[in-house]
Formats: structure tokens, sequence, C-alpha cells
């Protein structure tokens, strides 16, 4: 039986680590990843990691679509794409590392 997610928003999420974060300074980030996300683009992902099998189906759009969509073949998901007008959002994390915390800019 085949395990299909629907993910009607999906995102590219970067991610960085910096030492701290300061205001009104510019910060140098380090470890910076891109990864395909989204409810159930997270899920097709689990499921591939633990060996089973899914189709991801999503919307995506412009630039940042694409990206989203060579992201997912590097991942080796099975998806199908529906093409919509707009870009595909992006989300942003910073771990800030000298005080353990995350900022999410969604």
């Amino acid at each position: 039986m085949e395990i299909i997610t629907l993910t009607m928003n999906p995102a590219i999420d970067l991610s960085a680590t910096v030492d701290h974060v300061i205001a009104d300074v510019k910060l140098r980030c380090q470890n910076t990843k891109r990864e395909a996300g989204g409810g159930g683009i997270n899920v097709s992902k689990a499921l591939h990691k633990l060996g089973g099998e899914s189709l991801a189906i999503f919307p995506t759009g412009g630039a940042t679509g694409a990206l989203l969509e060579m992201l997912i073949k590097e991942e080796g998901l099975q998806y199908h794409r529906l093409e919509i007008a707009g870009w595909t959002r992006e989300n942003f994390f910073v771990f800030e590392e000298s005080a353990g915390h995350q900022y999410r800019f969604i």
C-alpha cells in the first residue's frame, strides 16, 4: 500500500548558527543548511529514512519552488508538484550557540 502525503504550504527551511545574537550588528552565520520542509514533506522524509516509501504532493512556484524540487530530488523522495503562480515560502532558523536559543523567522 502506498502512502501519500499532502503538503499545502511547503517551505525551504534555511538554518544557521551564530555565537551571539546582537542587535544592529552584522552576524556571521555558520553551518548554513537548506532543507525541504512542510508537514507532509517532513513525514515523507522520515518514512524514507526508515526504509518506507511515499508520494509527496505539494504546490510549488518561482525560484524557491525550483529549489524545493531540487532538494526533494536530492533526498530521493517520490513526488508530484502542482505549479502555482506565487513563490514557495522560506523559513529562517538561527541557533544562538552561547545561550542555546533558537530563533524562528517564518
